[in-house]
Order: structure tokens, then sequence, then C-alpha cells
């Protein structure tokens, strides 16, 4: 018999700006805290309490919440403003101040103002760090993330390889963003499926799944709806709310559907934490964003054995290999993307084929894997330091 090697156990202290509505960044760490393997210690600071802080501590996790001022949560990519910079200092000796309190191993960021608070926190309290991408940038808040990743971070994770490119600072781990395919292998019969969406007739339905944000994509996806429908009657369902920013796009997109007159055609969908009925009642899933750093709901299409098209300068691409589990085409070319789908709705077979290896091939992102590749990075960061417990 080969003895196992019983590894130390070490704390490790999570650091995340959100702790109410779970965005893909909060999804991936929680899958990890749902799935962490027993030699890690988590525990968890987040900048406000809420829904996920209350996911985490029903997985075991100590919750800390440090609040921030109002000019740090209310700071976007599009609305930096200059106060948000100003109280990080404050917020950072916070950080660091319960970080020794806690005497963790490591500390883990997991969005952007987690790594500009946590990742000096860290470094302030003497503590190697990992920052994990979830995003990307550019301009000055790359080249400051930059920096900081160079001064404040033992190891990097990101969520794909074009994430880890275009950050570009060296040795990064790509590691993809997880998903419970196990939970997917029982869905609702598509028929159930299509009425919870309102749906009673046979048309085919194409979904666009999440956050309803101007770099997703939504109008065009309204405009490509219109040349596909200008074919072949096809339902559009737009499936998601304008989490985080951007509440106003929605009365535009309304505008737009209205200007194309597809409103028989195009609708609006609540936001579902259970995505599975959904994809159960999607004949095609899409992704129409600029750019997109992964594509949580290609996999998640993917493990339904739902096939997505989406747009080649993705890291929402790399999660498909084209012409087998879904479609990708070049940047921009909404007329591309139409046809796209259209060739794909009117050939039932292959679409079906296309679903069903899509859905093997989703078995590489699965939660326990993804947990494993999570857990290599950690462990080598914290072999800097002491077991921290």
């Amino acid at each position: 018999m080969v003895p196992q090697i019983q590894l130390p156990r070490r704390r490790v202290t999570f650091v995340n700006a959100i702790g109410a509505t779970p965005g893909g960044a909060e999804r991936t760490m929680g899958a990890f805290l749902r799935a962490v393997p027993e030699d890690i210690e988590p525990s968890a600071i987040l900048f406000e309490d809420g829904s996920f802080a209350d996911e985490l501590r029903g997985y075991g996790v100590a919750v800390h919440i440090v609040k921030v001022s109002e000019r740090i949560t209310g700071a976007t990519r599009e609305n930096k403003g200059f106060g948000a910079a100003t109280d990080l200092v404050p917020a950072v000796f916070r950080v660091a101040g319960l970080l020794r309190k806690i005497a963790p191993a490591l500390v883990y960021t997991n969005s952007m103002k987690a790594h500009f608070i946590g990742s000096l926190a860290a470094r302030l309290a003497g503590m190697p760090c990992v920052i994990h991408y979830h995003d990307l940038f550019a301009g000055t808040p790359l080249r400051m993330l930059q920096l900081l990743s160079r001064v404040a971070s033992k190891e990097r994770i990101a969520c794909s390889q074009l994430v880890a490119d275009t950050i570009g600072v060296g040795m990064t781990t790509v590691i993809y963003a997880p998903v419970d395919v196990s939970s997917y292998r029982e869905l609702e019969n598509r028929d159930v499926a299509r009425a919870k969406l309102g749906f009673t007739d046979a048309l085919p339905i194409v979904t666009l799944v999440g956050r309803i944000n101007r770099w997703k994509g939504h109008d065009r996806f309204v405009r490509i709806a219109a040349r596909v429908t200008a074919e072949m009657p096809v339902h559009f369902a737009i499936v998601g709310a304008p989490i985080f920013r951007d509440a106003d796009f929605v009365p535009e997109l309304a505008a737009l559907i209205s200007q194309l007159n597809v409103q028989d055609r195009v609708s609006f969908h609540p936001w579902v934490d259970d995505v599975r009925s959904v994809y159960a009642a999607s004949n095609l899933n899409v992704n129409c964003s600029t750019r997109e750093p992964f594509g949580r709901t290609i996999v998640e299409a993917a493990a339904a054995g739902v096939a997505t098209v989406c747009f080649s300068d993705s890291g929402a691409s790399e999660t498909i290999v084209d012409d087998v589990t879904g479609k990708t085409v070049q940047p921009g070319d909404e007329e591309a993307f139409a046809r796209a789908i259209v060739t794909l709705l009117r050939d039932p077979e292959r679409l079906g084929l296309m679903g069903r290896a899509a859905r093997t091939a989703a078995g590489r992102f699965d939660s326990a894997v993804i947990a494993q590749e999570m857990a290599v990075v950690i462990r080598r960061a914290a072999s800097v330091a002491g077991s921290g417990g």
C-alpha cells in the first residue's frame, strides 16, 4: 500500500470586493471554496455583506466584512474618480491590520478593487499574494495593474490566455472558470423550460445570458436578430439584468428593438441564479461581447449540451473547438454572425452533434478539476511562508 502524503494545512484569506450579487469572478471563487482541498483553511475578506457573503458562510468559510468608502464601491472602469484613489490608503491599512489578526500563509485577491487593496495590504503585512485576473484592461488601469502585480504578487492566475497575454506581467497560470458539470446531467424537459420563458410554439430559441452591460454587445444581439428573423422565424431571448452598471442601456435596447421592428422576436427575461432551465430551453447560445475575458455562459451552455456562436477575438473563443463544439466568427462581423446562426438552425442534425460534443468537452471545466488546478498555484505561493496555522 502506497502511503498517503499529508500536506501541511495552510490558512488562505480570499479578498473580494463584492459580497452581494455575484458575478463571474465570485462564481469562480465560490466554486473553489465549495470544493476546497482539506489542506487549505479558507477565510474571506469582503468589502460588503450580502448573498455572496452568505453563500461563503454556508461553505463554512469565516467571512470578515471591511467597509470601504462609497467612492471606492462606486468606482467603475468608466468612472474611476479621484476620490476613490485617495480612499485606497486607509482601506489598505484596515485590511492589513485584519490580515495580521487572521495570520494566513497566503492572501488571494479576486477582483480589481481587491487587487489594489488586498495585495498592497498583504505586502504591508509581509504575506505572499496570488492575484487572480478575471477582466481585461487598457491604458492607465492596465499599467497600474501591471506595476501592482510585479510589486505585490507572488503568483498570478488568469481566466484565459487572452487575459494573461493582455496583462503581460510574465509567468501567469491560465485557469479557466469552473462550472459544476454534474449539476447539468439532468435537465428539465425542453417544452417545460420553454414555457417558463413564455414560449409555447416550436420556433428555435437563441439565448444571450448574463449581465446587460454595453460591452456585452446586446445591441449587436438585437441587430443580428433582425438579420436572422428576416430569413427565418426565431425567438431571441435576452436573459439577465444590468448588474453593476449600465441601467440606462435597457431602454436603449428597447428602442432599438422597436426601431428594427423585432418586438415579436426579441424579448427580455429576468436575471436567474439557476440558469439550467434557460439552457434546457435553448437551441443555440451566443456571446456577442467585445473581447470577452472568458465567457462562463459558453461553458454552462456546453454542460447543458447547447452549442455557442461567439466572436474569435475573445477569451470566450478559447472555450470553443470551432465547428465542433460551436462556431466562431470574425470580430464585429454581424452579418457573418447572423449567417452562422441561420446555418446551424437550418441543420438540426449538425447542431445536435455540436451540442453533444460541447457537453463532452465541458468536462475540462468541471469544478473539481479547476479546484485542483487552483490549489496547485495556492500551495506553491504559500510555500514561501510558514504554515500560517
